[in-house]
């Protein structure tokens, strides 16, 4: 779980490096998140592209949060909302308390299922061919945030782990607010809310034991997004390693 250090975005991370249940880790440098890749320096796409290897960006944004931007990457970029489209700026943030976010965060992944499907597709492609994958939305923490912890769950990784990664989010949270406050699509009209929003390991980890009580857990609810068996044995195959494994490679 290592930050990359960028100039135009500030929440980029590698997933590598986190324990699974069976003592194994997440592969470093096969799967990245992060916040959106708007105003990436020249530098920053040779870190992304040449260094790290990124076959394919995901975006996980709305048409809305995209249509107007000139996005051009040496790599395919696909686009997969995880929201429903025509809702982000006309609909008010959802409560940042914990058990209430963990609940949204359930909800948009049901109405995202498509989203799921589509970039778990991608990562498994990439993982096979020996490309890395970063997928993002506009912070990097809530959708993003969301689909990290599925993928992790699928694989094993421990929920105090998946928690771990998904408060790291707060490392530059008051950069990410500043760039996000730039377009009026996620302005915040709530005067009560503190001016920078900080991400409890609660929300993640209520998020899952409500994956579990509904869906009995990460792979079943894959499933009934339409993932693959296929899709899923490469995931669980090539994006978790032995400890031994990771240090010698």
């Amino acid at each position: 779980m290592t930050a990359i250090e960028l100039q135009g975005a500030y929440n980029v991370r590698d997933l590598g490096g986190l324990r699974t249940k069976d003592g194994r880790i997440t592969r470093p440098g096969v799967v990245y998140r992060g916040d959106s890749l708007d105003n990436l320096t020249p530098g920053d796409e040779k870190i992304l592209f040449d260094k790290l290897g990124i076959g394919t960006v995901v975006d996980l944004r709305t048409q809305a949060e995209t249509e107007h931007k000139d996005l051009h990457f040496p790599v395919p970029r696909r686009r997969f909302s995880l929201l429903v489209e025509g809702r982000l700026g006309h609909e008010p943030f959802p409560s940042d308390d914990p058990v209430e976010l963990g609940k949204v965060y359930l909800q948009n992944l049901e109405t995202g299922r498509a989203a799921v499907d589509g970039t778990f597709d991608i990562i498994a492609a990439n993982l096979r061919a020996g490309m890395a994958t970063l997928f993002h939305c506009a912070a990097g923490r809530d959708r993003t945030g969301v689909m990290s912890a599925l993928l992790l769950g699928l694989v094993g990784v421990t929920d105090g782990q998946i928690a771990m990664d998904y408060v790291q989010s707060n490392r530059n949270a008051r950069r990410v607010t500043r760039k996000l406050a730039e377009n009026p699509l996620y302005a915040n009209h709530d005067h009560d809310r503190p001016e920078v929003i900080l991400l409890h390991e609660r929300t993640i980890l209520n998020f899952m034991r409500l994956l579990r009580e509904k869906y009995t857990g990460p792979v079943q609810f894959c499933r009934e997004c339409g993932v693959s068996e296929v899709t899923i044995s490469v995931i669980e195959e090539y994006f978790v390693v032995d400890r031994l494994e990771s240090s010698v490679g």
